[in-house]
């Protein structure tokens, strides 16, 4: 289940958050992306912000002090804390992002990225080649 991988402590802002803002929160949070959530509800997703919008945004000369909405992914991706890690690896890949959005009940249940992704699979390799090394249960070391 992926929601055992996501990030609950998610960064958020809402749509009117400066662009400049949104990425302050970033860079202090350390994170590639804040979720913009409805003012008058904070686990109703409105749309992301990611790094790569907010290089994108001032690539073109958007104003720092526009609201986050104007560069925002309004169509997010989403998945259910409950399927798999393999569709979340498999919609990153078709929709070409690095975050998901994670959600329970159609509420935002939290975040995960492709770096979580990558961090556990190398996790499961060290574990694999622990397994191989180790004595089968009975035999002496």
């Amino acid at each position: 289940m992926i929601g055992r991988f996501a990030k609950t402590d998610v960064v958020r802002a809402t749509p009117s958050t400066p662009v400049r803002d949104a990425a302050r929160l970033m860079a202090e949070r350390r994170v590639g992306l804040v979720v913009l959530v409805d003012s008058s509800n904070p686990y109703r997703v409105v749309g992301v912000v990611s790094e790569r919008d907010v290089v994108r945004a001032v690539a073109s000369g958007v104003d720092p002090s526009a609201p986050c909405y104007a560069i925002a992914t309004k169509n997010v991706v989403t998945i259910d804390c409950d399927d798999s890690v393999s569709k979340a690896a498999e919609l990153m890949l078709k929709h070409g992002i690095r975050h998901l959005v994670v959600t329970r009940e159609g509420r935002l249940y939290g975040v995960v990225s492709i770096r979580d992704l990558v961090h556990e699979r190398a996790a499961l390799r060290e574990l694999a080649a622990y397994c191989d090394w180790a004595p089968e249960p009975g035999m002496s070391s």
